[in-house]
């Protein structure tokens, strides 16, 4: 009789422990994938050395950086555009931006392509896998680019990418003009046409502006350019104007050969003592004097 009780009370505790282990809590989906987006080039590389150009804080909103933004999330091993979302404005005063994609969204390897700064006149390729930098050969915006491949499953899920950009700036200071000065034009080659989402730079191009100033007398100019194709290998000419749009007997220095590069700002000075100009460019923390297309 004993044994008999013993043996049905280890009955009894296996049925309790079995059905215990069919009570159990309902398994959760895994976790959708998430993209936290963040600008790492929120200064040029050079601003510090740079006067002329004010360098931002670090911790400002996001779109005080990059006001638009379009991405793609594709397909790694077929290319197949899975998710979309064309050129939007930044609204929110986060200092990064989040993506989550729809929780449908099978687990396997992806390649997420985002563009910032991009607007409607940006003329991303039909497949927003490349841009041209200056659309009829004008300054354009200041563009951003982060390509990345993307593993995503029940562990890796959530990922940060960076936000880099694309462009430089050359920033053109002026003084010593005759009173009867109004404006000027640049005209700059020797500068790559696009860059695809791999920053693989192609093409080439010549950027033209002209610019109003307010004083007559000095003026300082600053354009968003791509980088050049070869080092030395960008020819800019600078002519100055009266208000009739006339150049300036006189007052038209030759032009010289600088670098783009980019994210970094090329600075040069033009120096108009009433009977010639003394070209001058900022290398490091030193001006530097440029004769004819050499710098000494």
């Amino acid at each position: 009789m004993k044994r008999k009780n013993i043996t049905y009370y280890l009955l009894l505790g296996m049925v309790a422990l079995s059905g215990n282990s069919c009570v159990r809590d309902e398994i959760l989906p895994c976790p959708p994938l998430q993209v936290n987006i963040e600008v790492k080039d929120k200064n040029y590389f050079n601003v510090d050395k740079v006067e002329l150009e004010d360098k931002l804080p670090e911790d400002l909103a996001f779109r005080a950086y990059i006001p638009t933004l379009h991405y793609t999330l594709r397909d790694a091993a077929t290319g197949r555009v899975v998710a979309e979302q064309g050129i939007f404005r930044v609204d929110s005063d986060e200092k990064s931006y989040p993506v989550t994609f729809s929780d449908s969204l099978p687990h396997g390897k992806y390649i997420l392509t985002v563009w910032g700064g991009a607007d409607k006149q940006t003329p991303l390729s039909d497949d927003h896998s490349s841009v041209a930098f200056h659309p009829d050969h004008t300054e354009g915006n200041d563009l951003y680019l982060t390509n990345d491949t993307l593993e995503y499953d029940a562990w890796n899920y959530a990922y940060t990418v960076d936000m880099e950009r694309t462009k430089g700036k050359l920033i053109v200071e002026a003084s010593g003009l005759p009173q009867n000065t109004s404006r000027s034009t640049q005209s700059i080659d020797g500068l790559y046409g696009q860059t695809d989402c791999h920053f693989q730079y192609t093409g080439t191009t010549t950027v033209r502006t002209e610019t109003q100033w307010e004083k007559p007398t000095e003026n300082v100019t600053k354009t968003l350019l791509a980088p050049s194709r070869e080092k030395d290998g960008s020819k800019l000419k600078v002519n100055f104007l009266d208000a009739a749009g006339m150049e300036i007997p006189g007052v038209q220095p030759k032009p010289v050969n600088i670098t783009l590069k980019r994210n970094e700002l090329t600075v040069l000075r033009y120096v108009y003592d009433g009977d010639k100009f003394t070209i001058y460019i900022l290398v490091n923390d030193n001006w530097e004097e440029i004769h004819g297309m050499e710098i000494d």
